[in-house]
Formats: structure tokens, C-alpha cells, sequence
């Protein structure tokens, strides 16, 4: 093995360490370079064009990189801190503080974020979805003359309905 290591700092030098502690870095941390590289993106594209849909899609990011963390590395530290603050006396809370320290605000972010995402998903394509879903059941009635609703081919009335003293001309006084 010895042979190996003096090869590799003579024919390599150190390129193959910071290539190994690359893919190893990337290979644990993909999640937040991510979510960090799509909170990059949405922010660049919400800059350049504000939209409510485009603010969705940059929270989700932000969710789903502030979820991770959490779950990497808070949550772990909460139970720690429960441990040591509930001790001797009210140790029976530990178990239910374990419970909401973890998965419950797990949870909560992971779906958070999925309602997020769904969201950024109607804003972003809902229309066209219900344009094309439309073809298939429309919502208007066939003949315009049945049903309740009105459609815009049905004839409008030749009538004025203009309340009193809307009208400028009019000498009645509004009620009001």
C-alpha cells in the first residue's frame, strides 16, 4: 500500500484527494446543493419577472433546502437539548417533545412543501389543465336557451336597468 500512496503524490499530487472529498461532499450534501442551485434560479427568474408563481416556486425551494436542514441537523440537537433540560422531574415529557421535535415538524415541513410545490404547479399550468380538461366536460350548457346558466351566446335584453339616480339626466334622488 505504501508503493500506492508514493505513486499517487507523484503522478497525482493531492488532485485525487480534493477529487475524492468532492464527490464525497456532493454525494452526501445533494439535497441542499439542490435546493440551493433551484433558490438560485427561481430568485434570478423572480427578479427578472415578478410573479406570484414564481415567488411560490422560490419558497418551495427554500422549504425543501430548510426542511433538509432541519432533519440533518436540528432535530437531532432539539432531542439532545430535551434530554438534558427534562431530566429527573418531568421526564415524562421527553417522549412527547421527541415526537413533535421530530417527526411532527418533519412532517410539517415535508408537506408544507409538497402544498407548495402543488401550488406552484396550479399557478404555473393550472389554466392551461383546466383549458384542456374543459374540452372534455364543459362547463356551459350545449343549448343556450336550457339550463340556468347564461352563456355568451344567449341574446342580451333589449332592457335598461339603470338603478335611480345613476342615470345623469335623472331628477330622482338615490336612496342612500
Amino acid at each position: 500500500m505504501e508503493q500506492f500512496f508514493r505513486w499517487s503524490e507523484q503522478h497525482l499530487g493531492q488532485t485525487h484527494y480534493i477529487l475524492g472529498y468532492l464527490i464525497i461532499l456532493v454525494s452526501h450534501n445533494w439535497q441542499i446543493i439542490a435546493a440551493l442551485a433551484a433558490a438560485l434560479f427561481f430568485s434570478i427568474r423572480l427578479y427578472c419577472q415578478p410573479s406570484r408563481a414564481n415567488a411560490v416556486w422560490l419558497f418551495s425551494a427554500l422549504l425543501f433546502g430548510l426542511g433538509y436542514e432541519y432533519e440533518k441537523h436540528v432535530a437531532g440537537e432539539l432531542e439532545h437539548a430535551i434530554d438534558m433540560l427534562f431530566r429527573l422531574e418531568i421526564a415524562h415529557w421527553n417522549r412527547p417533545l421527541h415526537i413533535i421535535a421530530g417527526p411532527v415538524i418533519n412532517t410539517g415541513f415535508v408537506l408544507t412543501t409538497l402544498l407548495m410545490v402543488f401550488h406552484g404547479l396550479h399557478l404555473s399550468f393550472g389554466s392551461s389543465v383546466m383549458k384542456s380538461l374543459r374540452r372534455f366536460n364543459p362547463a356551459r350548457a350545449v343549448d343556450p336557451t336550457s339550463g340556468a346558466t347564461a352563456s355568451r351566446d344567449a341574446e342580451q335584453s333589449e332592457e335598461n336597468h339603470e338603478r335611480a339616480g345613476n342615470d345623469p339626466n335623472s331628477t330622482q334622488a338615490s336612496a342612500g
